[in-house]
């Protein structure tokens, strides 16, 4: 029967589809119309076939799955849940709530001033961590032995890994039965921070250590992570972050081979971890071509089938969360969650909707732990073996990202490698550059925000997070152990060395500054956070500000033109415009005269007027209008829609100031609206 339907439909050849189209378009040209090229550099066709697929890599193509070719079921997914909050009480209470309602296992975010061994900031990011104590209670209530910890301590991963192996033996653990990782990325690490407290020699001689340690004593734990996330929030583009992974990766390995591990035991040493952002297809692409470079690159090497499989460990992005109407950041995180999911991640980190705003509260936590457990449990998503797989859009993005990723690790290890272009600031100019083309693409509107950049909501209720201090800190005292048997160590034993260090008493900072003695400080520019609203949020606080200051909100008079069919379509464009940038409308129903308007506009108390009107109107009213609205008080006097050519110097001598339509940069437009209507930056 099937095949009896089938019959009746003719076979089509792409060429007489695009034959049609082309039919279809009368003449438009079908690379401007139809193929849609975005800010990450991606070129997506109307039309995938298998012609799009053909010679892509075949002999690696079983990397495309995951590590698990058959899917993955019930406790095989890792909920990872992540730990960053100051207080260690509090920190100790989520991760108890969390393990006792879904997570798998622990991803402990450790401040800014534990990573780089500097003083508490005023305004902390992360977990506190003075010594071994503080570890102890933070981890009171967690079996180390059926629980995986993955630490995240920045430069001073390899001390905070000496002292988790310390509270192990404390407890009387068999450090062969701990799970997880170290998380030691220096290169990481240094471009999130800015430094690293001592030379890359030092860094490089500590990770080695560590991997024997992890070796030796605690085989089941990973000892290196490459984090792309750091660049991922800055702005840079999936094809980047393959470069940058595959980069940061071969250093790694360059370091262990040289050292004498084979390529099979230095590959097991390593573990991915990636930013997830909103574009569904693009970034579990990026996770499926990540996976095919990686193979690729082992395979050189001379790594078999086994060396080549990636661990990965995705996390939702910091850069599409948003401070305004956050509660449309649990749909982002919905669509970030199945990208990852779906692209075979292993292990998946879903934030609270109020990440940005604060430590997140119970409630965010619990709708992004359940994120993961619906997405799992009910709708089967981790049940399918490559969900995306066969797909030939879904293909040759994969193989397109693949390829161009490729392209540019081999620029960035022709430029010197990861380490030289951090340090010469080009591949932070290189992020920056791509985070701007997308920045003005946001500022058009091109790439919509919703909640901020439209359908804003000025008068909603702002969501407040207390803001974290430092005070539960309890830094060592003057009785404290010194580090001195750390640096008195020998090249190789100095983690050893400070295993013990921490189980007698001996602080961080200390333990930091005898592996740093007599280096200098790794430092590049740090790579900033770059939130996609963060411009359009800045208006807002702009306006907001002005209204707590003076008493009124800056606002905009709709001179709406006669009945509401007329007007309703722009005044409505003009209404999600203006609100974009926290000034509010005043509307109406329409008018018939121009006197009318003017009368009503001067009663507004306002000085920015916007005329909403149709084409055929804007001729007949607009030159009569303007210097009626200029009489009546209007300092702005905007018109929606664009001008006629042969009409914009004629109705900018009756005074119109300024226009606004699709496709302007409206967060400029905004800007220098504030400024003139006198809303102080």
């Amino acid at each position: 029967m099937p095949d009896k339907l089938l019959a009746e439909f003719p076979e089509t050849t792409f060429e007489q589809w695009r034959e049609q189209v082309e039919k279809d378009l009368k003449g438009a040209d079908f690379q401007k119309r139809l193929v849609t090229r975005t800010v990450e550099g991606l070129t997506v066709q109307p039309l995938y076939t298998a012609r799009d697929v053909t010679g892509a890599d075949s002999s690696l193509a079983a990397h495309r799955r995951g590590a698990a070719p058959a899917g993955r079921y019930g406790a095989e997914w890792d909920l990872r849940s992540e730990h960053s909050v100051w207080d260690i009480d509090r920190a100790r209470d989520e991760i108890t709530a969390e393990l006792s309602r879904g997570a798998s296992s622990l991803w402990l975010r450790f401040d800014t001033s534990v990573r780089t061994g500097s003083k508490p900031a005023e305004k902390p990011d992360g977990l506190a961590f003075t010594g071994l104590t503080d570890l102890e209670a933070l981890l009171s209530g967690v079996d180390l032995a059926r629980i995986p910890v993955v630490l995240d301590a920045g430069g001073s991963g390899p001390a905070v890994a000496a002292a988790y192996l310390a509270l192990a033996a404390k407890r009387g653990i068999a450090t062969e039965q701990l799970r997880g990782g170290f998380g030691c990325d220096p290169l990481g690490a240094a471009a999130q921070d800015g430094r690293l407290a001592y030379d890359l020699e030092t860094a490089k001689a500590l990770a080695l250590e560590l991997i024997g340690l992890a070796e030796r004593r605690a085989p089941k734990v990973r000892s290196l992570v490459v984090n792309t996330t750091p660049y991922h929030d800055a702005g840079a583009t999936g094809a980047q972050e393959i470069a940058i992974a595959l980069g940061t990766a071969l250093t790694y390995l360059r370091w262990a081979i040289e050292a004498g591990l084979p390529v099979g035991r230095a590959s097991a040493q390593l573990e991915f971890r990636v930013g997830i952002a909103g574009d569904l297809f693009a970034e579990l692409a990026k996770l499926r071509a990540l996976r095919l470079g990686y193979a690729k690159l082992i395979a050189a090497l001379g790594g078999d089938d086994a060396a080549q499989t990636t661990q990965l460990h995705a996390v939702t992005a910091r850069r599409t969360k948003t401070l305004r109407d956050p509660w449309v950041n649990m749909l982002r995180t919905t669509t970030e969650a199945f990208s990852a999911m779906a692209g075979g991640a292993d292990s998946l980190t879903t934030r609270g909707f109020d990440e940005v705003l604060g430590p997140s509260d119970s409630f965010a936590r619990r709708i992004a732990r359940n994120v993961q457990i619906i997405l799992n449990e009910e709708a089967h998503v981790t049940h399918v073996a490559d969900p995306a797989g066969g797909s030939y859009y879904v293909e040759a993005m994969t193989d397109g990202l693949a390829r161009d990723g490729w392209k540019q690790f081999q620029q960035l290890e022709a430029a010197g490698g990861i380490a030289a272009s951090l340090q010469a600031g080009k591949l932070q100019a290189q992020i920056a550059d791509l985070a701007a083309k997308r920045e003005s693409a946001i500022g058009k509107r091109a790439q919509a925000i919703t909640g901020v950049s439209e359908f804003a909501n000025i008068a909603e209720e702002a969501l407040v997070r207390p803001t974290p201090t430092p005070s539960s800190a309890k830094p060592g005292g003057p009785s404290a152990p010194d580090a001195a048997a750390v640096a008195a160590a020998k090249p190789g034993t100095r983690l050893e060395a400070a295993i013990g260090a921490f189980g007698q008493g001996v602080q961080l900072q200390q333990v930091v500054a005898a592996l740093a003695a007599g280096t200098k400080a790794f430092a590049v520019e740090a790579l900033p956070v770059r939130r996609h609203a963060a411009r359009f949020e800045a208006l807002r606080a702009r306006a907001e500000a002005h209204a707590a200051q003076s008493g009124k909100v800056p606002s905009a008079f709709l001179a709406n033109l006669g009945p509401i069919p007329k007007h309703k379509a722009r005044a409505a464009f003009t209404s999600g415009f203006m609100n974009a940038g926290g000034i509010a409308v005043l509307d109406n129903d329409g008018f018939k005269t121009a006197e009318e308007v003017a009368k009503a506009f001067a009663e507004s108390g306002t000085k920015l007027a916007v005329i909403c009107g149709s084409d055929d109107q804007y001729p007949e009213w607009v030159l009569n209008l303007a210097p009626l609205l200029a009489k009546a008080g209007a300092v702005e006097i905007f018109v929606a829609g664009r001008p006629p050519a042969d009409q914009e110097a004629a109705w900018k001598s009756a005074g119109v100031t300024g226009f606004i339509f699709m496709g302007a940069d409206v967060a400029a437009v905004l800007a220098s609206l504030l400024d003139r209507l006198g809303v102080a930056p």
